[in-house]
């Protein structure tokens, strides 16, 4: 008998209440003294608060004795919960995440199952529940416990099921349960494509043994998208064994039959997202790139139906961006139709996101602004133009500017609580800071570009955001991404850019005084450095980001007070705060490293280049800005 107690801690236990029962078996802790007590009070079918019973929760966690015990002592078999449907053949059937991760379906590709992640279902308990008289019922999705176990890839469970006679279980469970076997098989991390194979195969027999008729078969959308790749669906079993070793076919043929399926929140969780990474293998080769895309605005009309979530395509092409198929990688450019394509993508998210059901944007929002993150930072770190980056910017922005009107209009008690796109970038930034800040060729180039983007996207950005995992701003992690600067002996100007960054995010709201969980500020982070010991210009950063000692001056409370409140001052400011405001957002894009870099010429000669502009920086040295930025560091004093 499974139990989490001793037998001096059971002689005290309490008197179990309704539910408790069910909750002792899912938490582990059940004891024979309370199996026994809830049987003599006849409370062995009580639920708890999600409408399950004890024998559910003990087919789920796969507690065969007290399975035994439960269904001796008159545990109703066939009782459904009351959330889905599901009886305890049903739970039975399912895999436990031991550990609280992600679902089985969310698990990452090519992810093996380990037994200490995954509790293993006992086939034994499906055999003693079908004894004491268990029947093969539907769930609210019409799913019978042969399909959960397809679902859960336990091939021994559905070849029991499919062993039973067709008076125990319909034909057409057995049909759909293969089929749904095989689209798991084919469709689920990098499992053999042969098991699919045989599958469909079984599915087909198991149609042409019972004389199932499918009629007339309709066209469906993404069945008209297949065929412009020559792929389709295979009724037939000689059709199906002529692509016996054709993954792609077999791919295809199991997303077509899977969109039949599939319940709606597992469309959601699984099919879209693994039809868009399908899709994704065919955008990227020229011959079939139109195909791909056709297949990708597929999966876009459902994310605007509500179908699909939100940014299920976005996802895929910030992949496409990591790995330099739509940006520009050192030694060839993208395909130009690719690129225009995935403009195209981008461009159209601004209609779903203004229609989509608020409530399904919002809880992806951290999601797209990293997907978003992943897109510019890829453009700031390749080797295209700054008009190309420019243009990159302005499709993010302008999605940027549906989501956050829509969160002030429809909940703005969420505003400032939404993730930050500064912070999900600095996060890539302090990721692959070695890529960043070692190579000398990519310095200058590289840092003023991300450091340009940056500035654009702060005026419709939550500055102050703080992470929960960690509770660092942006701030800290740039103070983060500081240290790789001196370790790797980066330029003077580099750091400018930093302190720059800094000023930016500080006018814009993010608090100098706030702590991470570790309880470091900003400024602690960069003294933990012992940064002023290596190089003299980093005064300058450490002014801005220390207590303030001088009273604000009243333009630098004015910028401030405009930018964090994103007050609208074009034509509206005198013109030397304008263009107070203007250095922070656009300046130096137009500097000597980049008009360079936008004619291809090479950096390898950074290092004399910054002598040579030894002049320019002496004039804008740290000493001479102490005064200033010992003022700007003051975070309360507006």
């Amino acid at each position: 008998m499974a139990s989490g107690c001793s037998s001096g801690e059971t002689l005290s236990e309490p008197e179990p209440a309704a539910g408790d029962l069910a909750n002792a078996i899912f938490q582990g802790i059940v004891t024979e003294q309370m199996l026994e007590r809830c049987a003599q009070e006849s409370r062995i079918d009580v639920r708890n608060k999600e409408g399950q019973t004890p024998l559910m929760l003990a087919c789920l966690k796969g507690l065969e004795d007290v399975v035994k015990f439960l269904l001796a002592n008159g545990a109703n078999p066939n009782s459904k919960s009351l959330k889905d449907g599901n009886t305890p053949l049903h739970y039975a059937c399912m895999l436990e995440d031991t550990l609280g991760n992600a679902s089985f379906l969310e698990r990452p590709r090519g992810y093996q199952l380990e037994p200490t992640t995954w509790r293993t279902p006992k086939i034994s308990i499906v055999k003693l529940l079908l004894n004491y008289g268990a029947s093969v019922q539907n769930n609210i999705d019409g799913w019978s416990p042969v399909c959960v176990a397809a679902y859960y890839l336990l091939n021994d469970f559905v070849d029991f099921f499919l062993s039973m006679g067709d008076d125990d279980i319909p034909v057409e469970d057995k049909i759909k349960a293969s089929e749904l076997l095989g689209v798991l098989q084919a469709t689920l991390g990098q499992r053999p494509i042969n098991d699919a194979f045989h599958s469909f195969c079984r599915a087909i027999n198991l149609k042409e043994g019972a004389g199932v008729n499918e009629g007339k078969v309709q066209t469906s959308e993404l069945a008209a998208c297949f065929s412009k790749l020559s792929l389709k669906e295979f009724h037939k079993l000689e059709e199906i064994k002529s692509v016996e070793s054709s993954e792609s076919a077999l791919k295809a043929h199991a997303f077509l039959v899977g969109e039949k399926l599939f319940p709606p929140s597992l469309k959601q969780s699984y099919f879209f997202p693994s039809l868009a990474y399908f899709a994704s293998r065919f955008v990227f080769h020229q011959e079939k790139v139109e195909s791909g895309f056709q297949i990708f605005s597929h999966v876009l009309d459902s994310e605007g139906c509500g179908e699909a979530l939100p940014g299920t395509v976005l996802k895929q092409l910030s992949y496409a961006y990591h790995f330099h198929q739509v940006s520009y990688d050192m030694d060839e450019e993208p395909e130009p139709l690719v690129r225009q394509l995935t403009r195209d993508m981008l461009s159209a998210y601004v209609t779903i996101f203004k229609n989509v059901h608020f409530d399904s944007l919002l809880n992806v929002c951290h999601s797209l602004m990293q997907r978003f993150s992943v897109i510019l930072f890829s453009e700031a770190m390749d080797y295209s133009s700054r008009n190309i980056l420019k243009s990159t910017l302005q499709d993010i922005e302008n999605l940027l500017s549906v989501i956050r009107s829509r969160i002030l209009r429809e909940r703005p008690d969420e505003y400032n609580k939404m993730p930050s796109l500064t912070f999900e970038i600095m996060t890539l930034v302090r990721k692959d800071e070695g890529v960043l800040f070692k190579c000398i060729s990519s310095r200058e180039w590289f840092v003023v570009k991300i450091r340009y983007m940056l500035l654009r996207v702060l005026p419709s950005d939550n500055a102050s955001y703080q992470d929960r995992s960690s509770g660092n701003t942006i701030l800290h992690m740039l103070a983060y991404s500081t240290f790789p600067a001196t370790s790797f002996g980066c330029f003077k100007k580099v750091m400018r850019c930093i302190h720059d960054l800094a000023r930016a995010f500080i006018r814009h709201g993010c608090s100098l005084e706030a702590v991470n969980h570790e309880g470091q500020t900003a400024r602690d982070i960069l003294d933990e450095f012992d940064l002023k010991k290596k190089k003299p210009h980093f005064k300058l950063i450490e002014s801005l980001l220390s207590p303030p000692t001088t009273v604000l001056q009243l333009q630098e409370t004015a910028v401030r007070v405009v930018l964090r409140h994103k007050i609208n001052y074009q034509d509206i400011l005198p013109l030397r705060l304008h263009e107070v405001m203007e250095r922070v957002t656009d300046s130096d894009f137009k500097s000597k490293v980049l008009r360079k870099f936008d004619n291809g010429k090479s950096e390898e000669n950074s290092d004399s280049n910054d002598s040579s502009d030894s002049s320019a920086e002496n004039s804008d040295s740290d000493d001479s800005s102490d005064s200033e930025n010992s003022s700007e560091s003051s975070e309360d004093s507006e």
